[in-house]
């Protein structure tokens, strides 16, 4: 799935953990790194209130918010720009776990659009959520 959507899209990660934890993981994943352009870790995060950490999309000078999508299993980490997130269920390992292809379909969908906020927003209402937790 990622050597399918790097033909068509910058894969770029960007998780809350630690370097030391990560880096062996992606180097797994992309051992001649040739599927992730960047990789960001959680110096790179802000840190919220309550210690959990933040995934704030502005870091990606030279790219336009509305050509960014985050995918994470915790809207939190995305509440920055909620409207560019894709949530996604954690993988639990089991063989019969669709999550990935159909995440791929979706992206593929979205290159379709304009603006990606405006596709996710309609797809999964985060905003909502959003304004509920503001009241």
């Amino acid at each position: 799935m990622l050597k399918a959507l790097k033909k068509k899209f910058e894969l770029i990660v960007f998780t809350a953990s630690q370097r030391d934890y990560a880096e062996p993981i992606l180097n797994f994943l992309d051992p001649k790194e040739e599927i992730f352009d960047y990789r960001f870790y959680r110096e790179m995060c802000l840190t919220a209130s309550d210690g959990r950490y933040v995934k704030d999309l502005r870091i990606f000078g030279g790219r336009k918010l509305k050509d960014i999508v985050i995918v994470d299993n915790s809207a939190f980490s995305f509440g920055e720009q909620i409207e560019n997130g894709v949530p996604i269920i954690p993988f639990i390992y089991d063989k019969r776990d669709k999550e990935f292809l159909k995440l791929q379909k979706y992206l593929e969908l979205i290159l379709e659009s304009y603006d990606v906020r405006t596709f996710n927003k309609e797809a999964f209402k985060l905003h909502k959520c959003h304004q509920y937790q503001n009241h």
